[in-house]
């Protein structure tokens, strides 16, 4: 498994770093068509960073910010389907108990 990710995150990292590399491109293809003569153009030291891949450390952030907002607007819905207001610890744990409920049925459970 892990060398599939890895795979994927080279690939990934190969298709942004592709990506930004073709839109200096077309912006300096822009610029030399409308002013009519070689105009270089070249990334800030910070782009070509962002462009060099994500470091693990990255990444990490990355996922757990991702996990973090996709939480956090769960269990915002989950208050304001129960009209709980701003209790959100009680809105974490009927979220939490909904999805336990949800994989006991899932897997076929039942208590008799």
């Amino acid at each position: 498994k892990q060398w599939y990710q890895r795979r994927v995150r080279g690939l990934t990292f190969k298709y942004e770093f592709d990506s930004n590399k073709h839109l200096l491109q077309s912006v300096q293809s822009s610029l030399e068509s409308r002013f009519s003569g070689k105009i270089p153009v070249t990334p800030t030291p910070e782009f070509e960073r962002a462009m060099g891949g994500a470091s693990e450390k990255d990444i990490v952030n990355s996922g757990l910010e991702y996990t973090m907002e996709r939480s956090g607007k769960k269990i915002k819905e989950t208050a304001l389907a129960h009209d709980l207001g701003v209790d959100i610890r009680t809105a974490a744990f009927v979220l939490a108990l909904t999805k336990i409920s949800n994989n006991i049925i899932m897997a076929g459970f039942t208590f008799t």
